[in-house]
């Protein structure tokens, strides 16, 4: 194995959480280490996805400008294949279909997102991290957290992580002042802290979404008489589809439903999709599929001598499944507080706190609420939706902020429109009055997260957090 030395932080795992907090760390002046599993190279999935511009203009990313309708600038892509990191096609108004296929929402969709290609995505922020001065050991697995890691919250106390280099098969204890787990949903690391239960939860059930897309070459004499339209057909099967344009010639469809018994196949009605599109050709240029987070963050994402960053610590838009922009913001986060910690000579939960108290209380209070509204009208039926669109109670200004991961309480207009358009069905609109109900209380209970790291306080926001997500 290669030679191991003592680091200040390790973090498990280089997807845009682990190499953004790494690079932060770094240019700090903190010894950084990052262990990732895959080959280098290998970062991120070979497709763009729809990534928050706020998210990566926080992260240092030079935003496009606009011409024309289309991006431009030194990052935007000339090619679908290469390495420039935004695709041109610009998505400011995404069109809303109705589930059921019958129309579409009166207005349209303020899209907030830039299609991001993850492969050069994660390439530049890996290269970002280096050049910093943190180090990057491909190949390597994270087995587990080394320290007292078997007591409950207030007594673990991580020192360190077990690393096994994949391709000589050895293993190394590596110690740190800070553990990181940024490895993904499974939250290996964060999962396996038994006696902590505010900590360890296991993402599964309604937490998680199955999705698939492909990326397939245009036939360009004939896309101009097809049905191309940016779209989101949203709340179709417990989830929803898409078409979105990369280029003049490429375009991504795809979609993604709950993970449970009995899910519909996604990728059926995505070659049902491609079926009625004759421009869309056999020509693959890319795509996958598999299982997407969608679920909340545990009760706290920090122990002492411990932080989860990324899909491991829940910072997904529920609604969309988007994580990208979650774990960069959770990164941001994260390395402000562990460098204060450090500052302070110590990283004990008390001091990585403010880590906790700054995600529960911003942005992660607006992503708790709509989990909890996703998992109630999620299960409202095609007829039920699509109704709910065409009376404009569910318009393009309602789902505007959710789709963009933003909790909104309806103001007085909207909802007293809700109760005259929707009057012929009270059932459903007292299921549509529940779900808000319910995320109003929880953004408003997430805005009060423990300010520090009392126990008893704490106990008690964890309580009626279990009350409030008991439904």
């Amino acid at each position: 194995m290669k030679d191991q030395k003592d680091f200040q932080v390790v973090i498990a795992g280089a997807g845009p959480g682990g190499a953004l907090l790494a690079r932060q760390l770094a240019s700090a002046g903190v010894s950084v280490a990052v262990y990732e599993l895959k080959k280098e190279g290998t970062l991120g999935h070979n497709w763009s996805d729809a990534v928050e511009k706020t998210a990566l203009a926080a992260a240092g990313f030079e935003m496009p400008t606009i011409g024309n309708g289309r991006y431009k600038g030194s990052l935007v892509k000339k090619s679908e294949d290469d390495d420039n990191l935004f695709e041109p096609h610009r998505m400011d108004r995404l069109q809303i279909r109705f589930p059921d296929l019958s129309g579409a929402t009166r207005t349209a969709v303020d899209f907030r997102y830039i299609t991001t290609d993850r492969r050069v995505l994660g390439k530049m922020l890996a290269g970002q991290a280096i050049a910093a001065g943190a180090e990057i050991f491909y190949q390597h697995r994270a087995d587990g957290l080394i320290g007292d890691t078997n007591g409950p919250l207030e007594q673990i106390q991580v020192r360190g992580l077990r690393v096994t280099d994949t391709q000589t098969g050895k293993t190394a204890d590596v110690r740190a002042d800070v553990v990181v787990d940024a490895a993904g949903y499974l939250s290996l690391l964060r999962a396996s802290l038994p006696g902590a239960p505010a900590l360890n939860r296991k993402f599964s059930g309604g937490d998680l979404a199955y999705a698939c897309r492909t990326i397939r070459r245009l036939d360009t004499s004939r896309a101009t008489a097809d049905d191309l339209v940016d779209h989101y057909r949203y709340g179709a099967f417990k989830g929803y589809f898409w078409t979105h344009l990369h280029h003049n010639d490429s375009v991504d469809v795809g979609g993604g439903v709950k993970e449970a018994p009995g899910r519909v196949d996604p990728m059926a009605i995505i070659k049902e999709m491609i079926a009625e599109r004759p421009s869309i050709t056999d020509e693959e240029l890319g795509g996958g599929g598999g299982i997407v987070l969608v679920g909340k963050s545990p009760w706290t994402l920090a122990a002492s001598g411990f932080a989860a960053v990324g899909d491991a610590a829940g910072q997904v838009i529920p609604t969309t499944g988007c994580g990208v922009g979650g774990a960069m913001t959770g990164a941001l986060l994260a390395a402000d507080a562990i460098m204060a910690a450090l500052k302070k000579g110590a990283c004990t939960l008390e001091n990585l706190w403010p880590y906790n108290r700054n995600w529960f209380a911003g942005r992660g209070s607006h992503l708790a609420a709509l989990s909890a509204v996703k998992e109630i009208l999620q299960d409202l039926s095609h007829d039920e939706i699509s109704f709910l669109m065409r009376k404009d109670i569910m318009s393009g200004e309602m789902l505007t902020p959710t789709i963009n991961g933003i909790f909104l309480e309806p103001d007085l207009p909207t909802m007293i429109r809700t109760l005259v358009n929707g009057l012929s069905r009270p059932l459903l609109l007292m299921k549509l009055n529940r779900a808000t109900t319910l995320g109003k209380k929880i953004f408003t209970h997430y805005r009060d997260y423990p300010e520090a790291w009392q126990p008893a306080a704490f106990d008690e926001w964890v309580r009626n957090s279990e009350k409030l997500f008991g439904f």
